[in-house]
């Protein structure tokens, strides 16, 4: 369903688990989206960070899409002492 957005989210031993599935419009170039500064917002002051802050805050981070179906972002971090 387009707009909707799931939140999944469980404690698995020691990881936290976390994945966030659209059904949007899917990612073209996932390749693109993935590296640092990239935005489709032209000509705007965007920074289009969002999944560089995700691998930099999280132990795993993958990102599975498709053209007109949507986008899976799964993440996971260790939890405990470090």
């Amino acid at each position: 369903e387009v707009g909707k957005v799931v939140l999944r989210g469980a404690l698995q031993e020691d990881q936290l688990v976390i994945e966030v599935e659209d059904y949007g419009c899917g990612i073209p170039d996932l390749e693109s989206a993935l590296q640092p500064f990239y935005t489709t917002v032209a000509g705007e002051e965007r920074s289009g960070m969002g999944f560089t802050v995700m691998q930099n805050f999280m132990d795993t981070v993958t990102v599975a899409s498709r053209v007109g179906s949507g986008t899976i972002v799964s993440m996971s971090k260790r939890l405990g002492n470090e």
